[in-house]
């Protein structure tokens, strides 16, 4: 859902220090998301091939957002959706010497071949039933992930996954544990993957936690590993509050507010308004932040990743625009010379009233 602006257009607009209607636009590109992991994103156990990603496809359709979303992946699987994914069933964080292959030793040709903005990764659940170096579990992860971050584009996103527990009490994948012991082992590697997540956040890489952990509990297992499809159920509802997080920028608190949230009192402003200042600006219409034909999702996507720094700031800083100008620009849709979170809400308003 990203419209890629051509190198001309983006010269000049830098150049002018305003945004500028583009002539021509590349063809605009559906928000690629791919779900990469084990069996648990493979989704192959005894309910409708398709795991989560059923709940997740099902829900996006059902909001209107499934038209601007492309799943990627070499897989294929899931009756109804959008099939494709990047779900390995047995597969490890890296390749377990006479066990298990990993998905770090294809993660390069994978992420060429397939490329994403969005990545849901979760991963690292037959390394604890391999017992297989559980030491270097996050080594073997932060190589993965690496090579996950330097593949997004600018503007892209990976969501770390934690993993569920699991039952060791049934023994179809492992006896090597007790219950203590399994759930131990799945609790030191959701500290090593939030850990990772927090570093990585911190050198300003586009990362965000994904806690599956505090979703399912091991009621939700099917066969003490895989989730059954109430479990299933509640991780593509998970994974779609994350989409839409994304999409609308809009995090969820973390705490319950006490109070509602209040927007300024405001028409909703549709109308063309004309830039006048500097000489040879064209019209823009409030809302339009893609510069395109219409006023859209897309225009939903770019103005929440300005919001959230994801974006160059050519189209809507104060550094860019001088204070005249801030009133005229498509993302001041309450016309306050304020570009923030009210401005986004109206947007949605116009966009989801349509």
């Amino acid at each position: 859902m990203k419209k890629r602006i051509t190198a001309a257009l983006t010269a000049a607009v830098m150049g002018l220090g305003i945004c500028a209607v583009p002539a021509q636009a590349e063809e605009t590109q559906k928000l690629r998301v791919m779900p990469l992991g084990d069996s648990i994103t493979d989704g192959f156990t005894g309910q409708p091939v398709g795991g989560y990603r059923l709940t997740l496809w099902h829900l996006l359709e059902e909001n209107g957002y499934a038209d601007g979303i492309d799943m990627v992946g070499p897989q294929w699987g899931g009756d109804g959706i959008d099939p494709n994914h990047a779900g390995y069933s047995g597969y490890a964080i890296a390749d377990i010497p006479n066990q298990r292959s990993g998905i770090y030793n294809f993660s390069e040709w994978l992420m060429q071949e397939y490329p994403a903005d969005v990545v849901l990764l979760q991963i690292g659940t037959n390394d604890i039933l391999s017992n297989y170096e559980r030491d270097k579990m996050g080594e073997r992860l932060e190589l993965l992930v690496d090579v996950v971050l330097e593949a997004l584009p600018e503007d892209g996103l990976l969501y770390l996954s934690t993993i569920p527990y699991m039952d060791a009490d049934v023994t179809t994948y492992t006896d090597a544990y007790t219950a203590e012991e399994m759930d131990q082992a799945v609790d030191d590697y959701n500290a090593l993957v939030r850990a990772l997540a927090a570093k990585k956040q911190a050198d300003g890489q586009p990362i965000a936690l994904a806690d599956i952990n505090s979703v399912l509990t091991k009621e939700d297992l099917l066969d003490g590993v895989h989730p059954s499809p109430q479990g299933y159920e509640k991780m593509g509802q998970y994974w779609y509050g994350k989409l839409v997080e994304y999409i609308s920028g809009t995090p969820a608190p973390t705490q319950p507010s006490t109070d509602p949230p209040t927007e300024p009192e405001t028409e909703l402003l549709t109308e063309t308004l004309p830039l006048t200042e500097p000489d040879g600006l064209h019209d823009v219409k409030m809302g339009n932040v893609y510069l395109d034909s219409t006023v859209d999702l897309l225009d939903i996507i770019q103005m929440q990743k300005y919001l959230h720094g994801l974006t160059p700031e050519i189209y809507a800083s104060p550094d860019y625009y001088p204070t005249y100008l801030i009133r005229n620009t498509p993302y001041d849709l309450n016309s306050d010379g304020i570009l923030d979170i009210f401005d986004l809400g109206l947007l949605k308003r116009i966009v989801f009233s349509a």
